[in-house]
């Protein structure tokens, strides 16, 4: 029950540290792999139905630039052929041949300029449109890429490549049901693809199939043990399927591979925190705080906050320190507030309570609307009250006078969780002080605002009280 408690926790106020939230970058159709080059540039020359037809004067032209091309003289053809290239006039097949060069030599936003005019003057050439959806899909440009890659399709270009960067372009529009389609296509044609393969897991785990999922990536990690983004999307799917024994192990074989980032080992803390395992998560945390990678100072304040929350003081303690010591100069104000509320709740737990209460009675100087605060300081003021309600009435007084005060200031805030919690605790106080009507009040507030079936239990008794002590 701690367990589920805690996972919920981490969801609810502060997110495990995710892994899949970016679609996966493609490895094997991308501008740095020779072999896709190759293949995207193919022949200069044209050699499908589905493309214009060229003329004497177009063969002329492109026997003179093969012996260039035979001859390395790269910046020769794209000037020969920009000499040949007319808006209106010049035969597509040149506009093509010119795009081509060019992403040979890189300039990509160039290429663009003539595959589009390629496709303005021939809208059913083939090649023009899938080398153009390319580019679109390496830019990131997906909207753009779709209308070219399905055309291909449209045309007769049925191939693994096209029905992958089809589904790739669904996957970051986030239509998964459509991706999830196209990638099984892409499989067809070519079963071996990794790049298809992982980008139809990610389809599963986005649709909820996360069985079928985990399948998929243990096929994936069977092809390849070293690549670290199988292991991490298959625990992000076990982590779905609330496996998280299972997902723990993946984290911590890539944290052994030396290939963890900042996410991996923040996501691998969180888990040991679910899985009540917290000191296997401080190691994980320190090592986040103390590595040279960057990490935001929302990030650095939700490690203590998920330590402190999953009342875990000890290891809260060992990571306070080091967050304070890294990150106190980039505190904002609020966040400043935060980590002290943390760092009191902290000290409380700790019985360092002359320590806690002087930080919050700081924090409601700076703060006076922090709710949480308030409550806390009330609380103790609270607790000494009942100590010393047998011992010494006037201390007794003295305490519930002071929390009292502060729960009057937390009820007037907005937050309804804060408001209703000062409530019911004022409410409390009243019953100890034996005043059950102002009580009864107080904590029919708090109902009305959160209703729940304990305060409602507890209401009725208090109630019965009041009305004895009227008869």
């Amino acid at each position: 029950m701690k367990n589920k408690i805690i996972t919920t926790f981490i969801i609810l106020v502060s997110g495990f540290a995710t892994l899949s939230g970016k679609v996966a970058p493609l490895t094997e159709k991308i501008w740095s792999n020779s072999e896709f080059i190759k293949e995207y540039l193919g022949s200069f020359a044209i050699n499908s139905e589905v493309e214009p037809q060229i003329g004497r004067a177009e063969q002329v032209l492109f026997e003179d630039i093969t012996e260039m091309i035979d001859d390395n003289r790269t910046d020769e053809v794209i000037e020969e052929l920009k000499s040949e290239f007319d808006e209106i006039d010049s035969n597509p097949a040149i506009d093509f041949t010119l795009a081509n060069f060019l992403v040979q030599e890189g300039n990509m936003n160039e290429a663009v300029k003539y595959y589009v005019s390629a496709i303005r003057k021939f809208p059913d050439f083939l090649r023009a449109r899938k080398n153009l959806g390319l580019i679109h899909v390496q830019d990131g440009n997906f909207s753009e890429a779709l209308p070219h890659l399905v055309k291909c399709v449209e045309l007769g270009g049925a191939e693994g490549d096209l029905y992958g960067l089809i589904g790739y372009c669904y996957l970051n529009g986030e239509l998964y049901a459509s991706a999830l389609d196209a990638y099984r296509m892409a499989l067809i044609f070519e079963p071996n693809s990794k790049d298809w393969r992982l980008g139809k897991a990610q389809c599963l785990i986005s649709l909820e199939k996360y069985d079928d999922a985990i399948a998929m990536l243990t096929e994936l990690i069977q092809m390849d043990r070293s690549k670290k983004e199988f292991w991490l999307f298959q625990a992000n799917a076990y982590l779905a399927s609330e496996k998280s024994t299972e997902a723990a192990a993946n984290l911590y074989l890539v944290d052994l591979m030396k290939q963890a980032d900042t996410n991996s080992k923040l996501l691998l803390g969180d888990i040991y925190v679910t899985l009540e395992l917290p000191h296997l998560a401080v190691p994980q945390y320190l090592e986040v705080l103390e590595s040279e990678e960057k990490l935001s100072v929302s990030k650095a304040l939700r490690i203590v906050e998920v330590l402190t929350r999953s009342t875990n003081w000890l290891e809260a303690s060992e990571v306070a320190p080091k967050v304070k010591e890294k990150y106190t100069e980039k505190f904002t104000p609020e966040e400043a507030n935060k980590f002290d509320s943390l760092r009191a709740e902290i000290l409380f737990a700790l019985d360092r309570k002359e320590e806690a209460v002087k930080a919050l009675e700081e924090l409601v100087e700076r703060d006076p609307l922090n709710g949480r605060v308030l409550l806390l300081l009330a609380g103790h003021y609270s607790t000494n009250f009942r100590e010393n309600l047998d011992k010494d009435q006037n201390k007794a007084d003295e305490f519930a006078a002071k929390a009292i005060f502060l729960y009057e200031r937390a009820a007037n805030l907005e937050d309804t969780n804060v408001k209703a919690s000062a409530l019911m605790r004022h409410g409390q106080i009243l019953v100890r002080q034996k005043k059950y009507l102002s009580a009864v009040k107080f904590l029919e507030r708090s109902h009305a605002l959160k209703p729940r079936e304990s305060l409602e239990t507890y209401l009725e008794q208090v109630r019965r009280l009041a009305d004895l002590t009227q008869s």
